[in-house]
């Protein structure tokens, strides 16, 4: 009887890995070429879940996004004080700046990049755009193969 080995997928923006017992395939696709590569489980020294840092734009955001409460209800009229038509400027242009560096903010949170290395050529494979939860796993699974190999 022949049992059929079922993968583990993880799939990204420019490509996907398939993890098997004893192997890891890698497909990437662009937009002119697609490649196909499969590596032993023995060769691979190491699979990485790269996490970009959300501070820079989430702090961004917060300060965007305060600057538009205060300039919507002149909060500082004291310092400042604004005329009707330029609350609604400052307040607008604050919220699309706001609106903007939310969007970074979001997608470093929700997706990450996996980089594959191994000791042939190329020596790294990266995919892009990785859901979180996918990528723990894969790197998990792979921790599991790679200390009973």
């Amino acid at each position: 009887m022949l049992t059929v080995e079922k993968p583990f997928n993880c799939r990204g923006l420019n490509g996907f890995i398939n993890l098997y017992r004893n192997r890891m395939v890698l497909e990437s696709k662009g937009w002119t070429n697609s490649a196909s590569y499969e590596l032993p489980i023995e060769r691979i020294r190491a699979v990485v879940v790269e996490r970009k840092s959300v501070i820079p734009s989430a702090t961004l955001t917060v300060l965007a996004a305060a600057v538009t409460l205060l300039a919507k209800y002149n909060a500082l009229w004291f310092l400042v004080n604004l005329t009707p038509e330029n609350i609604g400027k400052v307040s607008s242009v604050a919220l699309l700046i706001a609106v903007v560096c939310a969007i970074p903010t979001l997608l470093r949170t929700f997706f990450v990049n996996v980089s594959v290395t191994w000791d042939g050529k190329p020596a790294t494979f990266r995919v892009g755009f990785v859901p979180v939860r996918s990528a723990k796993r894969l790197a998990k699974h792979f921790q599991e193969l790679s200390t009973w190999s």
